[in-house]
């Protein structure tokens, strides 16, 4: 558990919180590039708290502003994206993308008066068919996180983003805990899938080792990225199966995956302190990826704001039937299901309350992680950079081996990945 003021301190993520301020030292992923025409219609973006709008402009640059006009406050979202710049309907000041005032026809003579006006913007750059945002203080702005499956072919991969409503840390909690499969997602008869796919709407198969038993014999160890979660389950008669979760400092995850399956990586950015970004990159390694097969097992179905239409509302479409013949949950959807679990904590769960066991050590690594970074940050010490020649390697990839092997000789951390100890001046 945590005290009250650990929890507020790890779920309060607004401008002038110390989270907050920690986050935005890191790039983010702010909205997929399809979402934004030339000259189209902008789009609000809400994140860490902040309510900005993005565009894209006439020569096809991206813009990440404050959604307030400067002038009364009006939202630019309604305003008019042409000319290299978006225009607001009510009294037609212009700003381009890095946020400067181009015109302000609502006065005589603009000069000086127009360039002491600067709209907050923030830099931009689009990767993967993402549109990345880095909202700390420029001189800071560390280097781009090349992951690896920005590697693959655009074909390989399928990139999703969806409301979740609740804190990121419960997202990024559910994303780390091992043995949750093996409830939530447990399907009670055998899963017919496609290649590379981990499972159905209905569940996991539960001959796969995730589901098999649950996983409960795990360790944590540090690396130069944040940490590597490990966890020994049953394979086969002989084998075990190692599983490894990689998090990644400070909203990144790799979550568990064999190889012949589809990888997945996550990134859960706080959209203020009680909803969150839930961001979804699946990935085939060296093929098409099945993208209809994919949505299917995840069973999300959103709106036009990117929220879900299965939802606490309609209890997630929960059916007690299938609850007795198909599935733990009575749930279908691999994403619905995480999702109940984590919005019916509450928008803010009180860890100040909870019983923790043996089975929720990644969750305590990542937690206190988290807390010792951001305390440090407060102290005036700098946050934790990411090396991308481990980013660039880095995915989930499980493996069977004897079962009279330790963790530690089966599948022992590769050497690029550990985390420098410096030695001490003597």
């Amino acid at each position: 558990m945590l005290t009250k003021e650990d929890n507020q301190l790890l779920t309060q993520t607004n401008p002038e919180t110390p989270m907050g301020q920690l986050f935005r030292r890191y790039w983010i992923p702010a909205l997929k590039s399809n979402e934004l025409k030339s000259d189209g219609k902008p789009q609000r973006v809400k994140l860490l708290g902040e309510e900005l709008i993005a565009f894209r402009d006439s020569e096809g640059k991206v813009g990440l502003i404050d959604e307030r006009c400067p002038h009364r406050g009006t939202s630019l979202y309604f305003g008019i994206n042409e000319g290299c710049g978006i225009r607001c309907m009510y009294h037609g000041w212009k700003f381009d993308t890095d946020g400067e005032c181009m015109e302000i026809p609502s006065e005589e003579k603009d000069g000086k008066f127009r360039q002491s006006i600067k709209l907050k913007n923030y830099p931009t750059k689009e990767v993967s068919g993402i549109v990345w945002t880095y909202m700390g203080p420029p001189e800071k702005q560390p280097p781009f996180p090349e992951f690896y499956w920005m590697g693959l072919p655009e074909e390989n991969k399928l990139v999703e983003r969806v409301w979740q409503e609740c804190n990121y840390a419960q997202v990024m909690e559910n994303d780390l805990d091992y043995v949750h499969a093996a409830f939530l997602h447990k399907a009670h008869g055998t899963q017919e899938v496609e290649e590379g796919i981990l499972s159905s709407d209905l569940g996991i198969d539960p001959d796969h080792p995730l589901v098999k038993n649950p996983p409960v014999k795990q360790a944590v160890e540090d690396t130069n990225y944040g940490k590597r979660c490990i966890a020994v389950g049953i394979g086969t008669e002989k084998e075990n199966a190692f599983m490894e979760i990689h998090y990644i400092f400070p909203f990144y995850t790799f979550p568990p995956r064999f190889g012949g399956e589809d990888g997945m990586w996550h990134a859960f950015i706080p959209r203020d302190d009680y909803s969150t970004w839930s961001w979804d990159v699946q990935f085939a390694h060296d093929r098409v990826i099945d993208v209809q097969a994919q949505h299917d097992r995840r069973g999300l179905k959103l709106d036009e704001d990117f929220k879900k239409q299965i939802n606490l509302e309609n209890e997630y479409g929960q059916d007690r039937d299938l609850q007795r013949t198909g599935n733990f949950t009575g749930i279908r959807g691999i994403a619905n299901q995480d999702h109940a679990a984590t919005e019916t904590m509450g928008p803010i769960v009180d860890r100040s309350i909870e019983h923790l066991g043996t089975s929720d050590l990644p969750v305590i690594h990542m937690r206190r992680i988290l807390l010792q970074q951001v305390k440090a940050f407060q102290e005036g010490q700098e946050p934790l950079k990411l090396e991308n020649d481990s980013l660039k390697t880095l995915y989930s990839d499980g493996l069977y081996d004897n079962n009279q092997k330790s963790w530690q000789e089966a599948f022992p951390i590769k050497e690029q990945f550990q985390k420098k100890v410096l030695e001490k001046k003597q």
